[in-house]
């Protein structure tokens, strides 16, 4: 078992001028302004939408707004043959979109509009950016997950990484970190599984996660472009527990990364803020806060971290406001294969907050144990 600190030279993460007079805006702010900012939605935009926001209620219907001013600059460039830079109008927009619904779920219907939004501007910028992404589907009915998927310019086998999506981010909000890896070689493949994105219009979140990751393997190992030998698997939040999950029963994979995930949801639970329970509980079906609970608590590694022989790395940040960095070291001690464990000081929750001390440490160490790197 491997340990590694990285100390970090910044004074401080806290984004003081953002701070809301409502309680549960401020906490968003607090917790996810890096998150935003690392998608690459602009500090103006943060700014100018969120002064629009009264109170928690006004919170999607602002971010709907600076969309769409995005999607419609996009559709401009479009008009006049700018199909680059409306690209990156379409995608801008669909990051704002996703900000605006992902964790508000008072109004289901500006829920449901804010997700339809956020797909059909990603969609609109598909056929124009580079490296190419291609939309992909494995499986039907409440079983289906949905993916995109990026190929190196390669004409062999290549080595996969299996990006996933936490509690309320999506294959979109994923697969902007894909460029860095195809370039590297990697076919990546950012899916929606069960309760998450696109899939929650038809699925809901469901503790045995590996069914869902053996079945997009099924499909990888049948592709002539695939090295079924070299299949990694990267998660973040939430899917900091989906991946080890996975580990434990699928043994066809040849790394797996949790970053920032819990050992045990229900530990954490009277942590994550309001807007996150409330969430959990419309991702997962539950009918009310005491059912989500209930169904918090089968999230867990209890009883089969010990399953986990494949190698396996955990990033966490040590003042993660969400997921004390001890679950993510708990996740470490207890598997039975090679494990290391990286804790990033000033980190925040999935590091957001410092991305270039936990990304390339993720990328190297997986190449190392897919024979990408030397050792």
């Amino acid at each position: 078992m491997g340990e590694q600190i990285l100390r970090t030279t910044s004074f401080s993460s806290d984004i003081t001028p953002l701070l809301h007079d409502d309680p549960l805006v401020r906490q968003v702010m607090e917790t996810w302004t890096p998150r935003f900012l690392n998608a690459g939605i602009p500090i103006g935009d943060i700014a100018r939408t969120v002064s629009q926001v009264k109170t928690w209620d006004d919170w999607v219907g602002a971010w709907m707004q600076t969309g769409h001013r995005h999607e419609e600059r996009g559709d401009r460039l479009a008009a006049i043959g700018s199909t680059s830079r409306a690209a990156g109008a379409w995608l801008l927009a669909s990051r704002c979109y996703h900000v605006g619904y992902h964790v508000a779920t008072r109004d289901l219907d500006l829920h449901a509009e804010g997700l339809t939004r956020m797909l059909e501007s990603h969609d609109k910028a598909l056929p124009h950016v580079r490296p190419a992404v291609e939309k992909i589907s494995v499986g039907d009915g409440a079983d289906r997950i949905v993916g995109l998927l990026s190929l190196p310019p390669s004409n062999g086998p290549v080595p996969v990484a299996i990006f996933l999506p936490g509690l309320d981010s999506t294959k979109e909000t994923r697969h902007g970190a894909a460029g860095g890896w195809v370039a590297d070689g990697y076919a990546v493949i950012s899916m929606d599984g069960p309760g998450q994105g696109e899939a929650s219009r038809w699925s809901t979140i469901r503790p045995d996660y590996e069914v869902a990751v053996s079945a997009m393997i099924d499909w990888i190992v049948e592709q002539p472009w695939a090295n079924g030998q070299r299949i990694a698997l990267v998660g973040g939040s939430l899917a900091g527990y989906y991946a080890p999950r996975a580990a434990c029963f699928e043994h066809r994979l040849a790394a797996v990364v949790g970053n920032c995930g819990p050992f045990d949801w229900a530990e954490c639970w009277d942590l994550i803020p309001q807007v996150t329970r409330d969430a959990f509980q419309h991702y997962s079906g539950a009918a009310d806060a005491a059912e989500a609970k209930v169904l918090a608590a089968e999230l867990t590694l209890e009883g089969i971290a010990d399953q986990i022989t494949t190698p396996l790395l955990v990033v966490h940040g040590d003042r993660d406001p969400l997921i004390p960095w001890e679950q993510g070291k708990r996740i470490v001690d207890e598997a039975s294969g090679p494990a290391e464990f990286v804790l990033v000081e000033g980190g925040n929750h999935v590091v957001n907050n410092f991305p270039y001390e936990s990304g390339p440490v993720i990328r190297e160490w997986v190449g190392r144990q897919l024979g990408l790197i030397d050792a």
